[in-house]
């Protein structure tokens, strides 16, 4: 799905004056590399071939319908699961995915390790400054899935998304790729926000 810094750089062309909409487009990924937990946070159900799985935003909308509309944080929590579902239409299962048949860990640790060289490559293209870390946290609770998970700190590792790191080529995915992916996901995340009653 995904990285911090293509959730921030969309959060910041649909609603640059939020830090709530930003913060709240970066919390699902309080679950880390806790799988159960991940699926929680991003509404996903697992597929009928018993191995993949599928992220469900409308889950989301139905229950948190009230919120939607005055609560930033919840909206970019929504934007968030919008955003991650076009992944996995759009990057993952039709380029990634396919890769995966054979040296699977080799290829995954390349796919991972193009999301930190893209990091720096999205933040200097969209003008991305650091998320300050709000002193006073927001109402995270408003979203139940989250628990106990500790959103600040997600916002800290954005931070560190922005430290530089050794130059590398890409292998798994491509800068044109991923700003497409960007754009794409900016314009589909409006629509579904515009049509909020």
């Amino acid at each position: 799905m995904g990285s911090r810094m293509m959730h921030y750089a969309i959060a910041q062309q649909l609603a640059p004056e939020s830090t709530a909409f930003s913060i709240g487009s970066l919390a699902p990924d309080v679950s880390g590399h806790n799988f159960d937990f991940k699926s929680q946070t991003h509404y996903m159900t697992l597929n009928e071939d018993g191995k993949t799985r599928s992220i469900h935003p409308e889950m989301f909308a139905e229950e948190y319908q009230r919120q939607l509309l005055p609560d930033m944080f919840v909206r970019g929590y929504y934007a968030h699961l919008l955003e991650d579902k076009v992944w996995l239409d759009t990057v993952f299962n039709p380029f990634i995915r396919p890769q995966l048949n054979t040296q699977r860990d080799q290829k995954l640790a390349a796919y991972y390790a193009d999301f930190h060289t893209l990091n720096l490559l999205i933040a200097n293209h969209h003008k991305l400054q650091p998320l300050s870390v709000p002193d006073s946290a927001h109402d995270f609770a408003a979203v139940r899935e989250i628990g106990d998970g500790d959103v600040m700190q997600v916002v800290k590792d954005l931070r560190d998304d922005f430290e530089p790191v050794p130059k590398r080529q890409l292998v798994m995915l491509s800068f044109d790729q991923i700003e497409q992916y960007i754009n794409t996901c900016a314009q589909v995340v409006q629509d579904h926000l515009s049509a909020l009653k």
